[in-house]
């Protein structure tokens, strides 16, 4: 009794370690995200538990949903830029992660057809153009650089 006590108090302390926010330079250095909203963070795994947070989110910086899947070649290409981009950019913008084969709902509220794709949002909508497929790291660096000059005023 005392050693399946035992067992399940550090089983709950080492979920409760992974429950804790990772900084971003360290997420970039390890590819990990975090799995819910924190102030600090600019890059989070995005679900159904906390899309509604995120998008709160978009009302102080853009929100860059990237939707993509473990299995796809071009996801994967994108995926460190992504990453190196935001921390160069320093907490100008957000990125949501957003896996297509775990989170149908949102992926068919933006209506994604092809991935990877790019949504960028401000103020809880949709702004500005989509980036669907990876064709380099400047066109992204480009995109990316619209999205936050084009950024919603507060009205």
């Amino acid at each position: 009794m005392k050693r399946t006590i035992a067992l399940l108090a550090g089983t709950l302390s080492l979920a409760g370690a992974f429950a804790v926010a990772t900084p971003a330079a360290a997420m970039a250095a390890t590819g990990t995200v975090a799995s819910a909203p924190v102030a600090e963070e600019t890059i989070i795994e995005i679900s159904a538990a906390n899309y509604e947070q995120v998008m709160a989110m978009s009302n102080t910086k853009p929100v860059v949903l990237d939707f993509t899947a473990t299995w796809c070649h071009w996801c994967q290409v994108q995926k460190p830029h992504l990453k190196k981009f935001n921390e160069q950019d320093k907490g100008a913008w957000i990125l949501g992660v957003v896996d297509v084969d775990k989170n149908k709902d949102i992926s068919r509220k933006y209506s994604v057809r092809g991935i990877p794709a790019l949504v960028s949002v401000g103020k809880g909508k949709e702004y500005g153009s989509r980036s669907v497929g990876f064709d380099s790291a400047e066109t992204l660096r480009t995109w990316l650089t619209n999205v936050v000059n084009k950024y919603p005023a507060t009205r």
